[in-house]
């Protein structure tokens, strides 16, 4: 996948947004940003990973 970040706009009520705080502080994830990038890869993983292969399979150039 391509590796240049680009920013999205998520709007999420103040109730959610603590709730991932709260759950960002007792898991792995470094901040916000890295828990929505993690849920976003997981959510296409679970529900359409052929997608996400088909995606990487054309950002692979072939070998010689």
């Amino acid at each position: 996948m391509s590796k240049e970040m680009v920013n999205i706009n998520v709007r999420i009520t103040s109730t959610l947004k603590k709730l991932i705080e709260k759950y960002v502080d007792l898991d792995t994830h470094i901040n916000l940003s890295d828990f929505a990038r993690d849920a976003i890869r997981e959510k296409i993983k679970r529900d359409a990973p052929w997608f996400l292969e088909e995606i990487l399979r054309a950002e692979v150039p072939p070998s010689p």
